[in-house]
């Protein structure tokens, strides 16, 4: 251990390192004499299409995103409407028994008539290409 530390006594305590006299007086001259010539370059005109476009496109998006909400709460607002129309004409008929009861028909013109709704709305076919088809 004692001769580590008495290498370490030998060693010189002085900076080893030195610059010349007048290094940085003129460095940022001779810096500059080194580089090359930079090219100036001519900034591109931008027209005012290109200036606007990013504007307009977001003016486009919001109208877009107003009439959606327009046509949404309009739809809604229609449907709420309607089912309360629907209620109030279902609760002023007042069905009752003796409506059924007047309704002189067969069960045989009733299954007629439901036939002749699944032909004419094509649902016969409808549900033949749903069965046998696929």
């Amino acid at each position: 251990m004692e001769t580590k530390i008495n290498k370490l006594s030998e060693i010189d305590k002085r900076n080893p390192f030195t610059v010349p006299e007048d290094y940085f007086t003129g460095f940022n001259q001779r810096i500059m004499d080194c580089l090359p010539e930079k090219e100036t370059v001519k900034p591109k005109a931008v027209s005012m299409w290109d200036k606007t476009k990013p504007w307009i496109y977001m003016a486009a998006m919001f109208m877009g995103l107003f009439f959606t909400f327009q046509l949404i709460t309009r739809n809604s607002a229609n449907q709420q409407r309607d089912s309360a129309n629907q209620a109030a004409t279902i609760q002023s008929a007042q069905f009752t028994d003796d409506y059924w009861s007047t309704v002189k028909i067969t069960e045989e013109e009733f299954y007629q008539y439901l036939e002749d709704q699944l032909v004419n709305e094509g649902y016969y076919d409808y549900m033949y290409n749903r069965v046998y088809m696929n």
